[in-house]
């Protein structure tokens, strides 16, 4: 049996000291390293480039070019929720030229920033929501406007970009980025120095949330998940429709029959959070493979959570009679945190389900 990701030492999150902490949905940001300045300027029009001309500092010297920077990262991160920019896992069904993405991305490095030879870089995009294509960014490294920026460039990291499509093949997607960075929530006005300095190690992990977090499911808390040694046993025998029904039960939900073309196999606005109410979309996994969820388990090209991610829900949530792997957790993220319209996100896996469902007399 696979390592339980959640209660990893690398998860902080998960502290019930974090809890107030986690519960926020702070304004995402991106610390530029690579900005192409024309191309933000020409792709989102000359409205848009009349606002960032009216607000930019007139000098160019240190600190007023990193503030005009910022300023441009900002507008354009509007500018794609204003005109709802998907992730680029949205794109990945049927991806044309042209389409413009907004998303948190991992990359695979490349040493061509360090080439002085070098005229157009080329980076590749893990892309686990797309088996069938290749997914490269070909950019000037000349565009790269601080250090930090072309390191993020050579080694594997996550990095948030702003991009267009600029090639298309059967097995291969070329990307010309507008703008790529770490994700941050650095903003004196949005999020304020005290919230930004606090998240700043969380990077976009800040935007997962657990079960214990809902005030419907508060019961759960009476439950430790170190004492379910049973759990296995319990789920492999629940289908995936007595979970859901299970499930709606407790938020006091009507559940509708599943069809093949649906969004999510259960939406909700029965949920609150710290007494705010909220929209949740679930996708459920039941023990048809009872073992941990992989991406060949979320259809073709990961197309549930996919789906998942087209709906209005403020929360995705995707549930597994088992555990949920690595992969299946960074898909899901990278279509919940866009930076222009970051969600929240939830894996109920196997344990938690258990304990769940137990803490509510369901089992």
């Amino acid at each position: 049996m696979t390592s339980d990701p959640s209660e990893a030492a690398d998860n902080p999150l998960r502290d019930p000291k974090e809890a107030a902490t986690r519960i926020l949905t702070p304004y995402h940001h991106i610390d530029p390293g690579f900005i192409n300045h024309r191309k933000c300027l020409s792709v989102f029009g000359t409205s848009f480039a009349a606002e960032f001309n009216k607000r930019k500092h007139p000098s160019t010297i240190w600190p007023y070019d990193v503030q005009n920077d910022h300023l441009l990262v900002e507008l354009v991160l509007d500018a794609c929720k204003a005109q709802g920019v998907p992730a680029l896992g949205s794109l990945a069904s049927d991806p044309q030229v042209g389409q413009l993405f907004c998303s948190t991305e991992n990359l695979l490095g490349t040493p061509d920033v360090y080439d002085k030879s070098c005229k157009r870089a080329l980076n590749r995009i893990s892309a686990p929501f797309d088996p069938t294509r290749e997914y490269w960014l070909s950019f000037d490294p000349d565009h790269l406007v601080s250090d930090t920026g072309r390191l993020e460039q050579n080694i594997e990291t996550t990095v948030s970009i702003v991009g267009q499509l600029r090639e298309v093949s059967d097995t291969r997607v070329t990307i010309h980025p507008l703008i790529m960075g770490a994700p941050s929530f650095h903003h004196r006005e949005r999020n304020g120095d005290e919230l930004a300095a606090k998240l700043s190690w969380s990077g976009f992990e800040q935007f997962e949330i657990f079960p214990e977090d809902i005030d419907q499911f508060e019961l759960i808390k009476t439950i430790d998940r170190a004492t379910c040694a049973d759990w296995a046993s319990a789920m492999k025998d629940l289908s995936e429709e007595q979970v859901k029904l299970r499930l709606a039960a407790i938020l006091s939900d009507e559940t509708a029959k599943d069809w093949g073309g649906e969004q999510a196999d259960h939406y909700t606005t029965s949920l609150s959070i710290a007494g705010a109410r909220k929209s949740a979309a679930f996708m459920f996994k039941g023990p048809a493979r009872f073992a941990e969820m992989t991406l060949d388990m979320c259809g073709k090209r990961s197309d549930q959570i996919a789906r998942l991610a087209t709906t209005s829900a403020q929360i995705l949530v995707v549930q597994h009679c088992h555990d949920i792997g690595l992969r299946v957790r960074e898909t899901l993220r990278a279509f919940a945190v866009q930076p222009s319209n970051p969600r929240q996100y939830m894996l109920l896996d196997g344990r938690d389900t258990f304990r769940l469902l137990k803490a509510y007399g369901r089992l």
